[in-house]
């Protein structure tokens, strides 16, 4: 099949090097190699056309082995009485992967997993259920940097919200894979995608960028790529000058005056937290064009 022609028809797809064992998506080999169609983003006509003439292949998939691999690909009922959230993770491997040494030490992690599945060669699913010993989700970021340093892999990590609420686990799972999957199109290199973040991404991306009003203010206001990385810190530090300006070695006084010569352009004021959570929005949305 013609890639370019197959993205223009199903913008919402994506290539990967392999075909997914997920049966929620079609799998469709192109002159680029896999393109992956999500099932749900697609009417029923489009499915049964699709369905038609690039029939799928029955494909063995052992993740149906696993009691919440039904329940959050095939509507399994669950039975869950305690919150569960779901971390998704797509590897990268340089070699030989030591694949049982590494998922042994991910269970040692996790005190409270309560299942671990590949969905792919390149796909791994995590469910762990709320408790006290939870790992905050910078720490669960900066354990997976560490393995990827031991293991020599490239992990992409989301950590999705704790749910609980049985009939709406697989529901809201799925939009989370939803918001994970767009985020992995938008960003190859991004490693962390903590849910908030991913999730503001998500729901506000398109509507911002099509906004002409937006767009301008970008242009105008964030032509210094200096000025840029400032905000950027501020954010990262809520809105604390000297924390920034240690971040980017500068002298606090220089970010002071850089920050008093964009207020003065902009009259924005940087104090103010919804001015400086707008900068940082359009900053998100444009940065990266």
């Amino acid at each position: 099949m013609d890639s370019k022609k197959l993205q223009a028809l199903f913008p919402e797809g994506h290539f990967s090097d392999e075909p997914s064992a997920d049966d929620g998506h079609f799998t469709l080999t192109t002159d680029q190699g896999f393109f992956l169609l999500e099932k749900n983003s697609l009417t029923p006509k489009e499915q049964q056309l699709i369905a038609l003439f690039a029939p799928q292949a029955p494909a063995e998939n052992p993740a149906r082995d696993h009691h919440w691999y039904r329940i959050l690909f095939e509507g399994e009922p669950a039975t869950a009485t305690v919150s569960i959230r779901v971390i998704q993770i797509r590897l990268r491997t340089q070699g030989s992967f030591l694949q049982k040494e590494w998922l042994s030490e991910i269970k040692d992690m996790f005190l409270q997993l309560a299942d671990s599945f590949f969905i792919s060669e390149t796909e791994l699913i995590l469910v762990e259920e709320k408790a006290a010993t939870n790992y905050p989700v910078e720490e669960i970021f900066g354990l997976f940097q560490a393995l990827d340093s031991d293991f020599d892999l490239y992990t992409q990590v989301f950590i999705g919200a704790f749910h609980h609420e049985p009939a709406l686990l697989a529901a809201n799972f799925q939009e989370e894979r939803r918001i994970f999957q767009r985020e992995l199109t938008a960003s190859t290199r991004q490693k962390e995608f903590p849910f908030t973040r991913s999730a503001i991404s998500f729901f506000i991306s398109d509507p911002v960028k099509k906004s002409p009003l937006m767009n301008s203010l970008y242009r105008e206001w964030f032509s210094d790529s200096e000025m840029v990385a400032i905000l950027r810190a501020l954010w990262e530090n809520q809105g604390n000058v000297s924390s920034a300006a240690k971040e980017l070695f500068l002298h606090r006084n220089t970010v002071l005056y850089r920050i008093d010569k964009f207020q003065e352009a902009t009259r924005l004021d940087l104090k103010n937290m919804d001015d400086l959570v707008f900068c940082h929005l359009l900053i998100e949305v444009f940065a990266e064009q």
